[in-house]
Parts: structure tokens; C-alpha cells; sequence
């Protein structure tokens, strides 16, 4: 097979999501911050999970992850900024946008959650997902 037609079969058909974009991550956490706050309490079982997020997810080490918490609670009044970028950003990756709301799940049902951080859940699923 022709060199140039292999490069072709072998570049893939769709862009990679840069998860070392530190724009992104920044705002994965902002929104991710948004909603585990926004009951005024932070419990450990979200703060681990925020935590597995980014290491799993983004392959942070403990020290990054610290670093990205620690700026998402500075970045919290801007919120929509950043739940802006990441509609953005995840345009072409449905499955991260999923991931993301299952994440989410995931940590709000850690504890008997409140009403301002399901609307803070519903809010992001509706940016995401506008047609649902």
C-alpha cells in the first residue's frame, strides 16, 4: 500500500481532546467545583472523587490535582465562563460531555445532596445537552 494512502487509513477521522489543555481542565473543574460546592459543603467522598476524575481522566498526580482544586474555588463566581468553554470544547466528544455527567452523579449521590446543586447539575446538562 502507497505510503501516503497508509497515513491516510491510519490518521484518525476525528480530533483527539488535548487533555493536557490546561484551559480545559480548569474548567472541568470550575464546573465540577460549581456543583459539589454549591451546598455551601464539600464533603471527602466529592473531594475524592474530583480527585479520581482528574487522575483517571486527565492522568493528574496529586500535586496537580491540588493545584486544580485549589484555582477551581478562586474561579467559582465565573462559572458560566467556563461551563461556556466547556460546551466549546466537548462539541465533537458526546462521551466526554457523558462522562462528565456521570461524574457529576457520581458525586453528588456520595451524600444526601440539595436542591442548589441539582440545579447546578441540570444547568450544566443543559448547556451540554440542549436537545434533551
Amino acid at each position: 500500500m502507497p505510503t501516503k494512502l497508509r497515513a491516510w487509513f491510519d490518521t484518525p477521522s476525528h480530533p483527539e481532546l488535548d487533555r493536557q489543555d490546561a484551559t480545559l481542565q480548569r474548567a472541568f473543574a470550575v464546573v465540577i467545583y460549581h456543583v459539589i460546592s454549591a451546598d455551601q459543603v464539600e464533603t471527602d467522598k466529592e473531594k475524592q472523587r474530583f480527585n479520581a476524575f482528574f487522575k483517571t481522566d486527565f492522568g493528574l498526580n496529586d500535586e496537580q490535582v491540588s493545584q486544580l482544586h485549589s484555582e477551581a474555588s478562586q474561579f467559582d463566581g465565573d462559572f458560566e465562563t467556563y461551563l461556556e468553554v466547556l460546551q466549546e470544547k466537548l462539541a465533537d466528544f458526546p462521551g466526554v460531555e457523558l462522562r462528565l455527567m456521570r461524574a457529576l452523579n457520581s458525586m453528588m449521590t456520595s451524600h444526601k445532596f440539595e436542591a442548589r446543586e441539582y440545579a447546578a447539575f441540570e444547568r450544566i446538562r443543559d448547556a451540554l445537552f440542549p436537545k434533551v
